[in-house]
């Protein structure tokens, strides 16, 4: 094992992944790096995740640390176990379900390595339709990619308010273990936690984001994929409240991305024709982007010509 090379730990957490893991821990297997710990975590999964996670650390007990929650703390939980068992300079996020492409972890390595400065680095992502295996889209190039953010971590911080993580993939991303948040994972947000966590990580940390143009790793779309939900939409306000609180250099990013929210909910509502729920989102939506009005008439125009009530453009 060279000197030179830094210790890397891949963070894994896994909850009933049966049908994944074993490729989301081979591709972790296979990276072209060696100094590398792979940490994973089983949150009380009541399929064979476990039995598949035991053979492994056992085959490769130097390379693999490996625990069982004793009881299933959920996603947020489960994640600070994981991130607390890290020691590496570096760590990458992964997942029981996903695929990190060869040379993944050297290439990330080499950009932190040659820049100091340089607390995250992230990648493209390919996101696959399990079942077939097709690709769907690219996560930050192509028709459906939106194009990533570089800069300052100041500025990073202020455009993932803003933005979300629509530019930055959590399964693309390696940062220095001294710039995560001491704590963690916020307890308080149960299931979308990384949003936070990526927030905070670029709020408290003086330097910059740095993004490789290809894709080296694999997000799979698949049935069991936990997708939005009500406790998405209350994690993020709870997200937004956090950051308010803690950050008020960012208290207009803030205003601006939960007054999208409120819109977004809003057009939601009427399109199910919750007309007076989504009337009072549409006032919320207002209150909080009342110095953004052409932003609030391009959605109207969007979703009138979604739903069939805008102009048209045909001929006489």
């Amino acid at each position: 094992m060279p000197d030179s090379e830094p210790l890397v730990s891949v963070f894994l957490p896994t909850y009933n992944h049966e049908n994944y893991v074993e490729e989301s821990i081979e591709s972790a297997l296979q990276q072209e790096y060696e100094n590398l710990e792979i940490v994973i975590g089983d949150d009380c999964s009541t399929d064979s995740t476990w039995d598949i996670v035991s053979r492994y650390a056992a085959e490769y007990p130097e390379t693999i640390t490996a625990f069982r929650n004793e009881e299933n703390l959920g996603i947020t939980g489960n994640c600070n176990e994981v991130l607390r068992r890290c020691s590496g300079k570096y760590v990458v996020f992964h997942s029981g379900d996903d695929i990190l492409r060869p040379g993944k972890i050297r290439s990330q390595v080499e950009v932190l390595e040659s820049d100091p400065d340089c607390a995250l680095c992230y990648h493209d992502v390919e996101v696959f339709d399990s079942e077939n295996g097709e690709t769907k889209f690219y996560w930050n190039s192509g028709p459906e990619g939106t194009p990533p953010v570089e800069g300052d971590t100041g500025t990073l911080a202020e455009q993932l308010v803003i933005k979300g993580t629509s530019f930055l993939s959590a399964q693309s991303i390696m940062v220095r273990r001294e710039a995560i948040p001491a704590d963690g994972y916020d307890e308080r947000v149960p299931i979308a936690s990384d949003w936070l966590m990526w927030i905070e990580t670029c709020a408290t940390t003086d330097g910059t984001v740095r993004y490789i143009d290809r894709p080296m790793a694999r997000y799979r779309k698949h049935s069991e994929s936990i997708t939005e939900s009500v406790q998405h939409d209350i994690d993020k306000f709870v997200t937004l409240a956090i950051v308010e609180s803690r950050y008020p250099e960012l208290c207009d990013a803030v205003r601006h991305r939960r007054g999208y929210m409120y819109y977004r909910r809003a057009v939601s509502d009427i399109l199910a024709n919750e007309n007076e729920r989504g009337r009072h989102n549409l006032l919320n939506s207002v209150r909080y982007s009342v110095y953004s009005w052409k932003w609030i008439g391009w959605w109207v125009y969007s979703w009138l010509n979604q739903v069939g009530l805008g102009p048209t453009n045909e001929s006489n």
